[in-house]
C-alpha cells in the first residue's frame, strides 16, 4: 500500500526527534560509563597509594584492578600523578560539600559548631584512607590544580563566613579575626585525626566527637561576664 502525504509528513517530523533522543541516550550512557570508570580508577588507586605510596604504586596494578585500558587511563588522567591529583581535588570537594551540608541548616551557633566538628570526626573515621591521603604531604599538585583548589577554598570560605557573620553580630560568637575560627574549631579534631590515622591513638575521632565538639564550641562562644 502506498504512503499518503500525511504519513510521509508525520515521519519527517518525528524521525529527527527520535534520532536526537537516541543520540542523547547514547551520550548519557557514555558519560555514565566514563564517570564509573574514573571513579573505579580513583578508588583502586587510593587503595594502592595508601598501601605503598604514590611513587611505589605500579600503574599496571591500577589497570588490572580497575579493569581499565592504558589508553583510557592516560586519556582521563594523563599519568599516575594525575590520578593522585584528581583524587585529591575530588576528596576536597566531597569533604567541603559534606561539611557545608552539616553546617548551613543549623540555626544556632552552638549547634552549627558542634555539627561541623561531629561531621569532621565521623568523616575521618568512616573514610580513613581518603582522610590520610588528603592529610599526607606526598602529593605534588600542578599549578592548574592549585588554582582550582584556591577557587574552591574561596567559595568554601565565603559560604562559612556567610553563616558565621550573623552569629558574631548577634553576640553568640566571639568577634575574632576571620582566619582564627577554623583553627580553633577544627584544629583539635585535625590533630586527633592525625594521631589516630598514624596509629598513635587507639580511639577514633568518631569515638571522641562529642568531647571535641563541646571543646570547640567553648573556644569560640562569647563568654557572658558575671556582674
Amino acid at each position: 500500500m502506498g504512503n499518503s502525504d500525511s504519513d510521509i509528513c508525520h515521519r519527517n517530523m518525528t524521525s529527527p526527534t527520535m534520532f536526537h533522543k537516541r543520540q542523547a541516550g547514547k551520550s548519557q550512557t557514555r558519560k555514565s560509563q566514563t564517570s564509573a570508570l574514573k571513579s573505579r580508577v580513583m578508588e583502586v588507586s587510593l587503595a594502592h597509594f595508601s598501601d605503598v605510596g604514590i611513587e611505589q604504586t605500579n600503574v599496571g596494578d591500577i589497570l588490572q584492578d580497575a579493569d581499565c585500558s592504558v589508553g583510557s587511563l592516560y586519556h582521563h588522567f594523563g599519568s599516575k600523578e594525575g590520578i593522585a591529583e584528581a583524587l585529591f581535588v575530588e576528596g576536597v570537594d566531597h569533604f567541603n560539600a559534606g561539611l557545608l551540608a552539616a553546617l548551613l541548616p543549623r540555626r544556632t551557633a552552638s549547634t552549627g559548631i558542634k555539627a561541623m566538628v561531629t561531621f569532621c570526626c565521623e568523616w575521618v573515621t568512616d573514610q580513613p584512607q581518603l582522610a590520610a591521603f588528603l592529610l599526607s604531604r606526598e602529593i605534588k599538585l600542578s599549578e592548574l590544580a592549585r588554582l582550582e583548589l584556591r577557587e574552591k577554598d574561596r567559595a568554601f570560605g565565603q559560604s562559612t563566613y556567610d553563616w558565621f557573620a550573623p552569629h558574631v553580630k548577634s553576640g553568640e560568637l566571639q568577634a575574632l579575626p576571620t582566619g582564627l575560627y577554623m583553627p580553633l574549631i577544627c584544629g583539635p579534631t585535625l590533630e586527633c585525626s592525625r594521631m589516630w590515622l598514624s596509629g598513635r591513638s587507639a580511639r577514633s575521632p568518631g569515638e571522641v566527637a562529642a568531647i571535641l565538639a563541646e571543646a570547640s564550641w567553648q573556644s569560640v562562644r562569647k563568654s557572658v561576664r558575671k556582674s
